[in-house]
């Protein structure tokens, strides 16, 4: 892949036309500023990030490219691409960030659909899968999790961002671990699936601990819990039987066998007095109450009751009513006196029956003081309470000891899994020696051209997988570690760019500079244009007027003037990248 032209759809945006290997973007300070720091809104890391938009890249929280949209969302930027040997033109916007429009010819079965202008618009996932078939040889449909993409491969080529430039083998600051090593082991050639496997493995592992310490266990108390647990139960066991025998021999005495039985029926009986006393006393007081409402009627208030309405009655009438009046009165005497003989009748029955319940509750308590004071039911309460706790304790003993063995037995294929594991990973990282050597070599020569002394880009194995490092000699000076980062990707792209399926490109932003002697950003942009163009891939290098070291570089041979492609410059707002001051 390499990148003919970048442009944009609004005006005032500085389009830059890139040559095949080595090339200059050039940032200008006019306006006086602190000597030695970066231009800040001119566009250098802007033109990384279009190339990184364009290419499938999701932008992020601090990206200058946000502040952009946030200004302005209209913006559009395209690439003019070759790729497979086609001319390809690829646009994305900002306000929709999730439709490439790519303009050229994709191969036989081009993803996306056809537009009516003669272009292809193409969902995000389907460009970063096309980029990765062509450049990386990936396969379309990712088989794991854990497998590389495009984007996690491509941003080794073109770093942006605060923790991009800190160690060669990170892209981000918050790069995963797994990451780290997918990525890098599938740049310098090596198994890449063997990390996938690791990284299943770990989280076998931390599955395992989570569980673990749901079971109220550890790592470290399944190693030598065990046996403790074991003899413990074996213990309760035994307790166990020796209680279930005891309660199967417990015998109670006769006599308080027969206590208990006359207890039951004292109970039950004192049960049924206390229900008819009640009845009794609630009868008592509904008598008591119908004899004292009856009432006594003269035949005087009927005569004056009659006489207040003005109505005197004959004495016929008189003599009829008093004869009326005796007759009722002989029928209340009578129910009074059935009344009476009645609650006399149901007084003695409820004496009766008070003085036999007190008989039965002296009963009740002789029997239980019998039975409390020999202590029979005592005794087989607190068997049968001890043998409850205890099976409870066996029930918890088993589950604990079945959780340890089963928890063991994952851990030890866990360990087999990783000494198989770290066995394959050390005979795939032997058998691959000829593809890793070669960046190992590559990188050794790169640091020579820097330094002056070889560095060593340092593949091991270990019980995490891969690890990798770069080591220089200590006289190497401050810039050293950022070098690294552009030494180790020079390499990357060397080393590629043989290969049918490569990215062929790579972008250093001023960053990787930083801090690092004008011999030795000299020496870099040099042994740069002499990879790149002996390579034939394509290097872009973003950096500050005042550290390009033009006298250096003319003596090592390298042609500033053809390779500028671009010049910013803050002596107007049109000298930036967009035209104008954001």
């Amino acid at each position: 892949m390499r990148i003919r032209r970048i442009s944009a759809n609004l005006p005032g945006f500085r389009e830059v036309r890139l040559n095949p290997g080595f090339n200059l973007v050039v940032a200008d300070r006019v306006v006086e500023g602190t000597p030695g720091t970066p231009r800040r809104g001119l566009g250098k890391t802007s033109l990384v990030e279009i190339v990184n938009y364009c290419l499938g890249a999701s932008l992020g929280v601090g990206q200058n490219l946000m502040h952009v949209k946030a200004l302005d969302d209209a913006w559009a930027f395209t690439l003019d691409l070759e790729l497979d040997g086609q001319q390809v033109q690829v646009t994305r916007g900002l306000r929709r960030p999730n439709e490439i429009r790519v303009q050229g010819e994709l191969g036989d079965e081009p993803p996306g659909v056809p537009d009516p202008d003669g272009s292809r618009l193409l969902r995000l996932s389907e460009w970063r899968a096309y980029l990765g078939v062509h450049c990386y040889g990936l396969n379309a449909d990712r088989p794991t999790k854990y497998a590389p993409g495009f984007r996690s491969l491509f941003a080794y080529s073109a770093r942006t961002g605060p923790g991009a430039f800190t160690d060669p083998f990170r892209i981000a600051a918050e790069q995963k671990a797994w990451q780290v090593q997918l990525n890098n082991a599938f740049l310098l050639g090596l198994n890449w699936r063997t990390v996938a496997s690791w990284q299943q493995l770990k989280n076998d592992e931390s599955a395992l601990r989570m569980l673990a310490d749901r079971s109220e266990q550890s790592v470290e108390r399944m190693e030598g819990g065990l046996g403790e647990l074991e003899s413990e139960r074996i213990r309760v066991a035994a307790d166990l039987a020796e209680l279930r025998r005891s309660i199967a021999d417990f015998r109670v005495l006769p006599q308080y066998r027969e206590a208990q039985q006359r207890l039951d029926v004292v109970t039950s009986e004192i049960k049924e007095l206390i229900s008819e006393i009640t009845l009794t006393e609630n009868l008592l007081a509904l008598y008591a109450e119908r004899v004292s409402a009856q009432p006594e009627v003269d035949v005087a208030d009927v005569v004056a009751l009659y006489a207040e309405v003005g109505v005197a009655l004959p004495d016929t009438t008189r003599r009829s009513l008093d004869e009326v009046l005796e007759f009722h009165r002989t029928i209340t005497r009578n129910r009074r006196d059935y009344l009476q003989v009645e609650m006399t009748r149901l007084r003695t029955t409820n004496a009766a029956a008070q003085t036999q319940l007190r008989h039965l509750e002296e009963e009740q308590q002789q029997a239980l003081r019998l039975l409390t004071s020999g202590g029979a039911l005592d005794d087989l309460a607190e068997l049968q309470a001890r043998f409850g706790q205890l099976s409870s304790r066996l029930e918890t003993l088993d589950r604990r000891a079945e959780d340890i063995r089963r928890l063991r037995t994952d851990l030890e294929k866990l360990r087999t899994q990783r000494q198989i594991l770290r066995h394959q990973t050390f005979v795939d990282h032997y058998e691959r020696r000829e593809q890793w050597t070669g960046a190992v070599a590559t990188f050794a020569r790169i640091t020579q051209a820097l330094f002056g002394e070889p560095g060593d880009l340092v593949i091991d194995v270990t019980d995490a997988g891969y690890a990798f490092r770069t080591r220089s000699r200590p006289e190497a000076g401050p810039g050293t570690d950022r070098l690294h980062v552009f030494a180790y990707d020079l390499t990357l792209a060397t080393i590629w760019a043989d290969r049918p399926n490569t990215p062929g490109l790579l972008i250093h932003d001023s960053a990787v500079f930083e801090r690092a002697e004008d011999r030795q950003v000299a020496r870099a942009l040099s042994v740069a244009a002499g990879q790149s163009t002996t390579r034939n891939f394509q290097y872009v290098a973003m950096i500050n007027s005042d550290v390009l070291p033009e006298e250096e570089l003319s003596a090592l041979g390298v042609d500033l003037d053809s390779r500028i492609v671009l010049r910013l410059t803050d002596a107007d707002p049109s000298g930036a990248l967009f035209g104008q001051s954001f």
